[in-house]
């Protein structure tokens, strides 16, 4: 014992060791706390995101996508998202590690509280609306976003008039069942409603609001509407129909 004290002595003459201040070790550990708790933050945030995706996600369209649900479900995933929460929860982890007391804690119950605080602060911000919020915020500011959100751009998935799929941004209101909408490929859309036609709410029929549309094309330029929903908002119905009878233009009935 006395040789390897006086070892320790010559290691710590030599290398000029001195005594660390207790406030770095105070400093350090509310850093390593800071981001431990930051990470737990980005993960809720990225939780609260994936959960406004999934919920206001139209799930019924795979029919027009000749697709099954289960394929539609698998491309509508937001894995950006999820990766994100999947990535911060680990740092948290990793960081919570490195507290003063955090090698006594078992890595799987540390995990699990961690992923337990991500879910829960980001189904409260959701329950805020700040899913919405922040998917907006990003997806405006994140050109390439639409694109990295899931496995294609969800406005490619509304560019199929063909198979009664129409996504655009209303440019002009000729009367309440007649309005002009802009697609997002350039092309101008005369697009009508009937008797039978289903808005959602909180869509609102005026010059710049972007509409997602499921009807029928007739002609070149013209589409019949049978349901049209808000852009950023799954929505409720307006309108109501007692039963799902096979939507048919009225121009194409005679």
């Amino acid at each position: 014992m006395e040789k390897l004290g006086d070892k320790i002595l010559d290691k710590i003459k030599k290398e000029k060791i001195e005594p660390r201040p207790k406030w770095q070790f105070l400093l350090r550990d509310c850093s390593v706390w800071l981001f431990f708790l930051v990470s737990l933050v980005v993960g809720a945030v990225a939780f609260c995101v994936s959960l406004y995706i999934f919920l206001n996600n139209d799930w019924d369209l795979y029919q027009y996508l000749h697709t099954t649900l289960v394929g539609h479900v698998l491309i509508s995933i937001p894995y950006v998202w999820i990766a994100i929460l999947v990535a911060f929860v680990l740092i948290a982890n990793y960081n919570f590690k490195y507290t003063r007391n955090g090698y006594r804690h078992e890595t799987f119950l540390v995990v699990g509280l961690s992923v337990a605080g991500s879910l829960l602060f980001g189904a409260f911000l959701h329950s805020m609306g700040m899913g919405e919020r922040i998917e907006n915020a990003v997806s405006d500011g994140l050109p390439f976003y639409e694109k990295m959100v899931c496995c294609g751009n969800r406005k490619d998935i509304w560019d199929h008039p063909e198979n009664g799929l129409l996504g655009g941004e209303i440019t002009d209101v000729f009367d309440p069942e007649n309005f002009e909408v802009k697609d997002f490929q350039g092309a101008f859309w005369s697009v009508r409603e009937t008797d039978d036609t289903i808005e959602y709410a909180p869509l609102q029929m005026i010059v710049g609001e972007e509409v997602k549309i499921i009807g029928e094309k007739e002609g070149p330029d013209i589409f019949w509407a049978r349901e049209i929903r808000p852009w950023k908002d799954r929505g409720e119905k307006r309108k109501t129909i007692d039963r799902i009878v096979p939507f048919m233009p009225p121009m194409l009935n005679n």
